[in-house]
């Protein structure tokens, strides 16, 4: 499931012929020299699997539910819940891959599903991390740009370009794996296994070059827009002397924790390993470490699919009115009319993900009931003439 070098393939043979697993015995002795390291492989597959487990049940009802509220939820619900509802989708596929990734790893790596699948697998699973971490780089971006402008008119202008970013994210997201996933085989031999296969003289190159990509694309690009802009709206919200600002500006603050925490790990043991050997030489033990734990990493790795619906969702009492507008469809009649004046009064205290803005070309109502600590953002009341505007307006 990880672009970590794999043995690479031997030149001029076809892919249904047995590989020359000496040359790749070899390699891997080179890049793995002998050191002993008490490490049990048996408690790691059982850990990995119960933590694979814990994280598809959780992770698929959570984003069900955010996916069900704000699509079936009523319209003008926020600005940004486009974003929020394609990075849930996002996370849901990344949900879905989890059960392969989970009995490959019971199964020692021992891949069952044919040569299709193996392909399709990694391709389904990166295409939706890509799209999941663009899209969380486009709401902080947009969610700053909103704060900055939400007085500003040509509402259907920007929802229509939110369509299209959202759309190109998709694409992208759908391209850029297509190299990687193009030199990933199903190797039958003693077992089969699914592994990344380059040609043998070029693996080097190519295991870094795919690394480095992944490193990039996936998160020391994004990190910068989600950092910066996040602590530009944080400012925003403190110059506008809100009484919610400073809990606000926490929250703001852990949108970039969690991206951190999740993906730091990930790519920085992907580059020491694919780097490992050729380019730089890491201590045996370490080096051993690094190899093991690689997939407890990033099975870590995977709890942003867990932790995304959380932050922009379910502390914001906007999206559990909507979740609870949702839901009351299926309700008995004699039970609707009561939960549609719990959603009507929890949509009025707040409105989108996390961190919302509702004011786009129209402000709203003088008075608002106390807010939750966690997460909605709302556009101050429209300021006399006389008045400077509000940061948030």
């Amino acid at each position: 499931m990880s672009a970590t070098p794999g043995p690479s393939l031997a030149p001029g043979r076809d892919l249904g012929e047995i590989y020359n697993w000496s040359e790749l015995l070899h390699f891997f002795n080179h890049t793995l020299p002998e050191c002993h390291v008490e490490l049990n492989e048996d408690t790691k597959r059982v850990a990995l699997f119960v933590t694979y487990l814990a994280i598809f049940v959780v992770g698929l009802v959570e984003n069900l539910l955010v996916i069900c509220a704000n699509w079936r939820g009523p319209a003008g619900a926020g600005p940004l819940r486009l974003y929020v509802l394609n990075m849930a989708i996002a996370d849901l596929g990344i949900v879905l891959s989890l059960p392969v990734w989970m009995l490959e790893v019971t199964l020692d790596y021992t891949w069952l599903w044919g040569s299709f699948s193996c392909r399709f697998a990694h391709y389904f699973y990166y295409a939706n991390m890509y799209s999941s971490v663009f899209l969380l780089a486009c709401l902080s971006v947009d969610r700053y740009l909103t704060l900055a402008r939400a007085a500003a008119p040509g509402q259907r202008r920007r929802q229509r370009a939110r369509r299209a970013v959202c759309a190109a994210v998709w694409v992208l997201a759908a391209l850029i794996p297509l190299p990687e996933v193009a030199h990933i085989r199903l190797v039958e031999s003693f077992e089969p296994m699914c592994l990344f296969m380059a040609p043998f003289e070029t693996y080097s190159a190519w295991a870094v070059a795919v690394a480095l990509s992944t490193t990039v694309l996936g998160f020391l690009l994004p990190l910068p827009l989600i950092a910066v802009f996040n602590v530009l709206a944080a400012r925003r919200l403190r110059q506008a002397a809100q009484p919610e600002a400073r809990r606000h500006c926490v929250l703001l603050g852990a949108y970039v924790a969690v991206f951190v925490v999740c993906w730091l790990p990930y790519h920085l043991t992907l580059l020491l390993l694919t780097l490992h050997g050729a380019h730089i030489s890491l201590h045996c033990h370490l080096a051993r470490l690094l190899y093991f734990f690689y997939d407890v990493i990033d099975c870590f790795s995977m709890l942003h699919c867990v932790l995304n619906p959380i932050l922009y969702n379910f502390l914001s009492p906007g999206f559990r009115g909507r979740l609870l507008h949702a839901v009351v469809r299926y309700l008995p009649k004699a039970r609707a009319s009561e939960g549609r004046q719990a959603s009507s009064a929890a949509s009025s205290s707040s409105t989108q993900h996390s961190i919302i803005i509702t004011k786009e070309g129209s402000p709203p109502p003088a008075a608002r009931p106390h807010r939750h600590p966690s997460l909605s953002f709302q556009a101050a009341p429209t300021p006399p003439a006389s008045a400077p505007p509000s940061p948030a307006s």
